[in-house]
């Protein structure tokens, strides 16, 4: 009879070590399982963006404005209203983009739109770009990334060749410090 019961406190032991370890997985599992995507897809987020500020030209007002601004990170990507506003105002009337791909990887999405703009030569031109939305964890809801923090490019590698590539408008000259010469023998 005390055989039996080392082999049965083992049995028990082993037992409770499996119970725990299991328990244990599975808290582990369900705390670092990710939430659910957000129901509005952030192809209606864009969707929206763009008829608020395209009705905000129309209408005048700041509601509409106001709206498309919750859409955007906002506060988290350093976007302040003012700002915001800013670029905002100087889309053209009637302005409207055209959904033409989207693709979620994740937490991240990214919305490949189409808009017409007044080319200075007449008429008008196509130009395609991406828009950018992450989830906000707070609220689960798709925000656009207006300021484009999160769109994968390197922003040193940007503002260097911004900066080489800049023009005087005036002279049709390179701008100074541009790193490419004096062009054309005119001292600056």
């Amino acid at each position: 009879m005390s055989a039996k019961f080392p082999i049965r406190g083992l049995v028990v032991g082993l037992f409770a070590v499996f119970l725990l370890a299991g328990v244990s997985f599975a808290a582990i599992n369900l705390a670092t399982e990710e939430n659910p995507l957000p129901e509005e897809t952030p192809v209606s987020v864009v969707e929206k963006f763009y008829e608020y500020l395209s009705e905000a030209k129309i209408r005048g007002g700041s509601l509409l404005i106001n709206e498309a601004y919750k859409l955007t990170g906002g506060a988290d990507t350093r976007t302040d209203r003012a700002l915001f506003l800013g670029i905002v105002n100087r889309y053209p009337p009637g302005f409207k983009a055209d959904i033409v791909d989207s693709k979620i990887v994740d937490r991240h999405a990214v919305v490949t739109i189409v808009y017409r703009m007044p080319s200075s030569f007449g008429g008008a031109y196509d130009v395609r770009t991406r828009v950018h939305l992450n989830v906000d964890e707070v609220s689960n809801n798709w925000k656009l990334d207006f300021r484009g923090d999160t769109d994968d490019q390197d922003r040193e590698a940007i503002l260097k060749t911004a900066k080489s590539e800049s023009w005087d408008t005036a002279s049709g000259q390179p701008a100074s410090g541009d790193g490419g010469g004096n062009a054309g023998g005119k001292s600056q």
